[in-house]
């Protein structure tokens, strides 16, 4: 495919100085204060004010406390302890027993859905995409730990996590999974697209060429989801036909393989069966398409699945070969994925951004900890977006929407996740 035409330098140059702008007018913001707000706005702390901690000693606005502390223990990477440090009032132990016992999947899911609805509850972030469009993309993380789960990774040319974010086109993200790093993505971006749970409707899915196989493809296919890989190096792949005879006047010589129709014939029944049990989410897509691409012998499901994924990666091909404007969309739902991932390296900034703890739970906790604090960041500045716009505008500044739905809310230089550092000069020694 020949690169896109020039003309987009000086489009890129204002952007980023609107971004400057846009930053300059946001209010800086500490990270436990936007969760604080957060939760007067959307009370997402509830979920970790358990009954059984109602019957403690302890008011709500202290166990709120000591959840807040206990998100960015985890969240930050810096853990209990540190976080201990620069929390006067709460403890280590506080912390870690928050954390220990109240953070579930359950209820650490549950509060991401309320700040992701939150977030596409607001009036502005129709601005920035209807939620119908996401991309999914992996994310590593250096894990020292010799984990079943963790092994070895070329990126990092170490053991490491993989950690499968979706991020809707508004910027919010909406699920992550930790994967080892051996793991081909694709049947995973499934899981995200089904087991969210958010009021996010997301029907097409970008993704690159580590998140799609031909299988997988399919599945999307009857899935009701259209799953659009930005495929390396697409003139060597193979373009599908369903006769041998030439039909195709102008394309023909580029289409050589043929669809195996027979075989989508004699698995549909139990095809049908399988998508319906992942569907009805009795089974997760990436527990049963692994599975079925693991056998020695070749399932006569994965079978069916590969001819169908082969019609539609044909089809997406040729999309790709003659519409720009497509490829162009491609980049741009992949671009935002990748920066938010820019995002969470901001956010988990301790201990080097590893992963140290041995137990495969635990890191499942970081990265749902780190979806929370990531989310609560960009719903924290859709929120005072509208009001910076309006600042810059009665400035004199001329913004127009397109403008403002390149920039987005994925913005953290105005956010200090680090704390403060009490610098008393009246201590210090007035002789040189």
């Amino acid at each position: 495919l020949s690169p896109f035409e020039g003309g987009d330098a000086k489009r890129a140059r204002r952007i980023k100085q609107l971004r400057t702008l846009i930053l300059s007018e946001l209010p800086k913001v500490d990270l436990v204060n936007i969760l604080i707000d957060l939760d007067s706005a959307t009370g997402f702390l509830r979920y970790f004010v358990t009954p059984a901690l109602r019957d403690t000693r302890l008011s709500a606005n202290v166990l709120k406390a000591n959840a807040i502390a206990a998100l960015i223990a985890i969240g930050c990477n810096i853990g209990p302890y540190r976080m201990a440090l620069a929390t006067p009032g709460i403890t280590h132990s506080e912390i870690s027993a928050m954390a220990d016992w109240f953070f579930t999947p359950e209820s650490l899911k549950a509060a991401c859905i309320d700040l992701v609805n939150h977030g596409f509850a607001l009036p502005i972030t129709i601005r920035f995409g209807t939620g119908e469009t996401c991309s999914a993309d992996g994310m590593r993380f250096y894990s020292p730990a010799n984990l079943l789960r963790t092994d070895f990774s070329p990126a990092l040319k170490d053991r490491g996590i993989t950690m499968v974010t979706h991020t809707a086109d508004n910027l919010l993200m909406f699920h992550q999974q930790p994967i080892p790093c051996k793991m081909r993505e694709a049947a995973y971006d499934l899981d995200g697209l089904l087991q969210h749970d958010t009021e996010l409707d997301p029907t097409r899915c970008f993704t690159d060429t580590h998140g799609y196989t031909e299988a997988v493809l399919g599945a999307a296919s009857l899935l009701g989801f259209e799953l659009a890989p930005r495929i390396k190096d697409i003139k060597d792949k193979t373009l599908y036909r369903f006769e041998r005879a030439p039909n195709y006047a102008h394309v023909d010589p580029i289409i050589t393989g043929t669809i195996k129709t027979p075989l989508i014939h004699t698995s549909w029944d139990e095809v049908v069966r399988v998508m319906a049990s992942i569907k009805a989410r009795r089974v997760s897509a990436s527990l049963i398409l692994t599975r079925l691409s693991s056998y020695a012998r070749q399932n006569s499901v994965y079978l069916g699945l590969r001819e169908l994924g082969r019609v539609d990666k044909t089809k997406l091909i040729l999309r790709c070969l003659h519409d720009e404007d497509f490829r162009r969309l491609q980049t741009k739902e992949i671009n935002k994925g990748e920066r938010s991932h820019d995002l969470d390296r901001f956010i988990f900034f301790g201990k080097q951004g590893a992963l140290r703890s041995r137990d495969f739970a635990d890191q499942s906790h970081s990265f749902s900890c780190l979806a929370i604090l990531h989310n609560a960041i960009v719903v924290w500045n859709l929120t005072h977006l509208p009001a910076a716009i309006d600042r810059l505008r009665a400035k004199g500044h001329v913004i127009t929407d397109d403008d403002m739905a390149l920039v987005g809310p994925l913005l953290w230089a105005n956010v200090n996740p680090l704390g403060h550092y009490d610098i008393n000069p009246d201590r210090l020694s007035a002789s040189w």
